[in-house]
């Protein structure tokens, strides 16, 4: 019997001396690409959950994760693989918190996520919202944005929140309250985070920015990392 056990320690020693090292030097799992650069005028970059920075151009790729943070002079604009686009205006902050896509499913594609802590974007949503809405949110200091397949605007800045309409249903919730702009509503403004939302008529000053969006749309990501198709260049310009 002490043999018995005086063997399974033995190959048990054997095990850690020959995987150990294995499993102490073994590469760390790669982030899960979500997205590319389509361009950027300025300075544009991703901040990892490890605090590791990169500087991001044209066709870098977005990961699961990624801060992605303009200086106030920068614009930036990203093509996520469910076809959403969205342009960055100057002084963001923006975390993809969760996000997967799978054309292959039917009743949803996936998740879309994101936390916009700072700044703003304007955005045209993809194949996530558009098959299933309550896969989508974008949450704020202030306010949580939900939509229905839709084109749409959003600034946040010291506690304050703008929402700004151009197709689909975008709604703000905060508060239990929950406004969805049209073409009668075409803005809202939260003034607090304890504040419901508040229909406006008028396009605030903020989104008198004008804040480009190309067609683009993405590879599926393989093993040798994905790649890009641009379709016919043609902007989308929030009117001033």
């Amino acid at each position: 019997m002490m043999m018995h056990y005086l063997n399974k320690a033995l190959i048990f020693i054997l095990v850690i001396v020959l995987i150990g090292p294995a499993l102490v030097f073994a590469d760390p799992p790669l982030p899960t690409p979500v997205g590319r650069v389509v361009w950027v005028k300025g300075t544009f970059k991703a901040i990892m959950p490890n605090k590791e920075q990169r500087i991001l151009q044209k066709m870098s790729v977005i990961y699961l994760h990624d801060t992605l943070v303009t200086d106030a002079t920068s614009q930036a604009q990203i093509a996520f693989t469910d076809d959403s686009l969205m342009t960055f205006r100057g002084g963001s902050n923006f975390t993809v918190s969760e996000y997967s896509f799978s054309k292959k499913k039917k009743a949803s594609t996936g998740r879309f996520f994101g936390n916009l802590i700072e700044g703003g974007f304007r955005t045209i949503t993809g194949l996530i919202a558009k098959n299933n809405s309550a896969d989508y949110k974008v949450h704020t200091p202030v306010a949580t944005i939900g939509v229905r397949g839709t084109d749409y605007t959003v600034y946040v800045h010291k506690g304050q929140l703008y929402v700004g309409f151009y197709k689909g249903s975008p709604c703000v919730s905060n508060k239990g309250q929950t406004l969805c702009l049209d073409n009668k509503t075409p803005y809202a403004f939260v003034p607090s985070d304890n504040a419901a939302p508040v229909p406006e008529s008028q396009q605030p000053d903020v989104f008198k920015e004008k804040l480009n969006i190309l067609e683009y749309q993405i590879q599926p990501f393989g093993g040798t990392g994905g790649g890009g198709t641009q379709g016919p260049i043609s902007s989308f310009c929030i009117s001033s």
